[in-house]
This record gives structure tokens, C-alpha cells and sequence, in this order.
């Protein structure tokens, strides 16, 4: 939430600098953007390989014990023959196909054999999925019942096997080593580095600092020389994903002891001495409050730090379910009655993380990832821009502002996690690409638009994900540097959904 005391919003930014209103309305910054499914042209002949492996599984031969017969056809199902069977020189038969769509799972992890036979979503080409770059079954793969095995999960290029429901993905892409060439190694030490410059406590470059308390630490907003739920939250979930549990620990002890209203919302900004400034609270702040401790209760477990981190989880989840969204839309709400919404905070990905934790409302949480996700549909404009603060139906109704450049943010890590929605990368991802290929300014702008790399082509996606790369770490920066360094973490495939 990135409400100030001291500025107003221009009706049409979409700089990354620090958003600010007035009063207790809540305010926040973000975008949008997203990357292709398919590989380029992957073939399904006979000797390209899924994956690094290029296997279908380590047990999953459709031989004798394997059969893809009647009990395990690909043939017109998806047989792997006429026989189901790869046979002693690993024959697709003479058919071979997998099927009308021939595919081996969402992650292409084993190509399959025949003449169509495609791996993965489905390229309209046989395409190995979003990363791999041919992902055929080759000489042993088969149609047998482990197709999409753990071991063909990257490709030849390496993406993101996407989850489905509560299964969390179980890999995901690193675009700077993907897309942009980089080394493993460079990719750790760019976000190390982050880490580092934005959360060594009191550092010259640092947004992260000790007390007032001696077990607790906040982020300042250093342009409004505050403390937002905002930041604080999304403090947490770096520290979470960069398995720091003190720095995680000791922020959300500030949110207790001088945020936190008992059974009320959770206050959105102080001062550094912990003193409220408001007593309304701010959603986006409190969406990634639960997040962040659902992951560290997966993390961590309830016993190792100073928290039962579920329970503390379970405690924001119930505020935002009942305080700040909309029950008629099941859609969150810009602050609690507000009767409009704002783009950068709906997270259809955080939604379905959170059916999955809170089962005793899965169904309010499950409507919600589809009304999250429909919303954008009629939200954005004819460049594929969201407005800050938009009704709950019939499009969009603001301008765009500080919030508009986390939106592409929100949809791409969707699509990343889940691949669940193809208007994300066959018409939000292009639309808003082209525009802000030519629009696009400042770091926290340009850090966000770093994850179209997972909505785009690479011809396309490429310079996003290479401007993030050539970005140096915002020093002493709160807007800029929380945002460049939660697009690092998604970009590099170092944000994990743990659940």
C-alpha cells in the first residue's frame, strides 16, 4: 500500500517512483507483463531429447511391463502405437502419435514419437514446452505412465514446470541464464548482491534497519520516512524465499507489536519509532503478510524460529477474508469499504496458495483466483494498462499511476506458477510488451516489466529480461529497491510458491 501524507498520484505515471496519497486511502505501485509457452519449433523425431535428460522418466518405458495397450493406450488417446509399445529399438509404432495434442505434461519433460507428436502445452509445431528446445521421445521414450517425469523437467533451455492446483511447480526458470546467457553462478551472486546492499541493517545502501526494540527491524519507506505494511510484507517474503528466518522474524515482531490491532486491520504505516500514523489497513500489505507466512510455515516449520507461523498466517487470512474483500466479486478491495479495487493488488497466484493452506474456505478462496484472474480481462486499456483504482466489473475506471507497474508483475508470476489463463500470454503479454517496449522508464517500472520474459517469445522478451540484468542494485532506495529485488527473485527462478 503506498498511501503518503504528503503527495498525490499524477493521473498518468507509470515512473517506478513511490506512490503517494492522502488520508487512510491505500495506495501501492505495479504493472504488468508475461512469456510464451511454447519452444521454438520442437520436433518430435527421433533422436531430440526432453529435457537435459531427455528421458521419459526414469521408469517410464511402455515395453512389456509398460504397455501404453488398453489399459494405458496413447494409440488414439495418446498411444504409443498400434503395439503401445517402444519395443526393443524404441519404435513409436506406426502411428506413434500422443494422441490429438501428443502432450507429455504442461513441462514438455518427455517429447513424444510420431509424426505429430507434440511435448508439452503444445506448441502447434511439437514444441517442448515453454523451454525445451525440441523435447522428442527419442530411442527409449515411450508413452508409459511416467511421461512428465522429474528428471525432463528443463528442457534443453531449462522453465518452469507449472503447478496445478495445491501441486507447487516443481522447477522453475531462470530467464537470466535462459534468455539472457548468463551463468548460474552470476545469476546467485546478482541476487546475493541485492540481498546484501538492501538488508545488511543500517548499511549505507540499506532499507532494512534494527528497532526501535532490540528483537525487531522495519523497511522505511525512505521518500516518506515511514514504515508500510507495503514494504514490511514484501520484506518478509524476500527474506522467506532468501531463507533468512531472523531478518523474517524480527520484521514481523515490529508488525506485532506496533501494526497489529488485535482483532482489527493491521495498521498500515508508522513511524520508524513504531508510532501509528493510520489505524486503517492496506490489503496488498496483508496479502503478502500471509503469503509470506504460509511459505515459512512450510519453510520453516511452526517450532524453529519465534512464531507458529501457520497460525499467524491463519490469523491474516481470516482479516482479509472478512475486512477487505468484496464478498458479492470476491475480489480484494482498495481498503476496507472502499467499493473499488486496484489491479496491483489482485494475486491470483497468492489466492490459489492460500485455498490450499486455509481448507475450511477453500471455496471462497478458490472463486477468487478465477475472479482475480477474469477481472484483468476487462481491466486493461487498448496498450494493455491498468489503472490504479478500478471498479469491480466493466473494465477499468482510473488512471494509471505508481500502482499500474506492479499489475504485469501479478499476472506474469500467474502464469509463471500456473499457466492457467492463456489471455496472459496471448493477448495481455504482447499487447502491454509492444507499448512498453517504447514507453517503459525508471527501475521499479522496468524491474517488474522484467518478468514479461515468462509471457513472450524470446525475439520479444529478451530485452526486458536483459534491461533487469543490466540494472545496478537502487541504493538506499525503498520503491526502486523492493521492487528490483522481488523481480531478481521471480526472474532468476529463486521465487518459490512453498506450500
Amino acid at each position: 500500500m503506498r498511501r503518503s501524507l504528503v503527495l498525490a498520484l499524477p493521473l498518468v505515471c507509470l515512473l517506478g517512483c513511490a506512490a503517494s496519497e492522502s488520508g487512510t486511502t491505500p495506495g501501492t505501485g505495479g504493472t504488468s507483463a508475461a512469456a510464451g509457452k511454447g519452444g521454438t519449433t520442437g520436433a518430435a523425431g527421433t533422436t531430440g531429447s526432453a529435457g537435459n535428460t531427455g528421458s521419459a522418466g526414469t521408469t517410464g518405458s511402455a515395453g512389456t511391463t509398460g504397455t501404453a495397450g488398453t489399459t494405458g493406450t496413447a494409440g488414439t488417446t495418446g498411444a504409443a502405437g498400434t503395439t503401445g509399445s517402444a519395443g526393443a529399438t524404441g519404435a513409436a509404432g506406426t502411428t506413434g502419435s500422443a494422441g490429438t495434442t501428443g502432450a507429455a505434461g504442461r513441462g514438455g519433460s518427455v517429447g513424444t514419437a510420431g509424426a505429430t507428436g507434440t511435448a508439452g502445452h503444445g506448441g502447434a509445431t511439437g514444441t517442448a514446452g515453454r523451454g525445451g528446445s525440441v523435447g522428442t521421445a527419442g530411442a527409449t521414450g515411450t508413452a508409459g505412465s511416467s511421461v512428465a517425469g522429474t528428471t525432463g523437467s528443463g528442457g534443453a533451455a531449462g522453465m518452469t514446470m507449472p503447478g496445478n492446483g495445491c501441486t507447487a511447480p516443481t522447477t522453475y526458470a531462470n530467464l537470466f541464464v535462459t534468455v539472457s546467457g548468463h551463468t548460474q553462478a552470476d545469476s546467485d551472486t546478482k541476487v546475493a548482491n541485492a540481498w546484501s546492499t538492501l538488508f545488511s541493517a543500517g548499511g549505507s545502501g540499506s532499507i532494512y534497519f534494527n528497532g526501535p526494540g532490540s528483537d525487531e527491524s522495519y523497511v522505511e519507506d525512505t521518500f516518506n520516512n515511514d514504515v508500510r505494511t507495503e514494504g514490511m510484507s514484501y520484506g518478509m517474503m524476500i527474506a522467506v524465499q532468501l531463507n533468512h528466518q531472523t531478518e523474517f522474524d524480527r520484521l514481523w515482531t515490529f508488525v506485532k507489536n506496533h501494526m497489529a490491532q488485535g482483532t482489527g486491520q493491521i495498521a498500515w504505516h508508522t513511524s520508524t519509532s513504531g508510532s501509528k500514523l493510520a489505524t486503517g489497513g492496506a490489503p496488498d500489505g496483508d496479502e503478502y503478510f500471509a503469503t509470506a507466512l504460509i511459505f515459512a510455515h512450510t519453510r520453516w516449520g511452526d517450532t524453529s524460529g519465534k512464531y507458529n507461523y501457520g497460525t499467524e498466517a491463519q490469523w491474516v487470512l481470516d482479516l482479509l477474508r472478512t475486512m477487505e474483500f468484496n464478498k458479492t466479486y470476491n475480489i480484494v478491495e482498495f481498503y476496507a469499504g472502499a467499493g473499488n479495487t486496484d489491479g496491483s493488488y489482485i494475486l491470483p497466484a497468492f489466492y490459489q496458495v492460500w485455498a490450499c493452506f486455509d481448507t475450511a474456505n477453500a471455496t471462497f478462496w478458490n472463486t477468487a483466483v478465477t475472479a482475480g484472474r477474469n477481472w484483468f480481462h476487462t481491466a486493461i486499456n487498448s496498450n494493455g494498462v491498468i489503472p490504479d483504482q478500478s471498479a469491480f466489473t466493466n473494465g477499468s475506471s482510473g488512471s494509471a499511476g505508481a500502482d499500474t507497474i506492479r499489475c504485469v508483475a501479478n499476472i506474469m508470476m500467474d502464469h509463471n506458477f500456473f499457466n492457467a489463463d492463456d489471455w496472459q500470454t496471448m493477448t495481455y503479454a504482447p499487447t502491454y510488451g509492444s507499448y512498453e517496449s517504447t514507453h517503459a522508464s525508471g527501475v521499479a517500472q522496468q524491474s517488474c516489466n522484467g518478468l514479461l520474459g515468462f509471457g513472450l517469445p524470446t525475439s520479444t522478451g529478451k530485452p526486458f529480461v536483459d534491461k533487469l540484468w543490466s540494472t545496478n542494485t537502487p541504493n538506499h532506495d525503498y520503491w526502486n529497491g523492493i521492487l528490483y529485488l522481488l523481480a531478481l527473485l521471480h526472474v532468476s527462478g529463486t521465487f518459490h510458491l512453498w506450500y
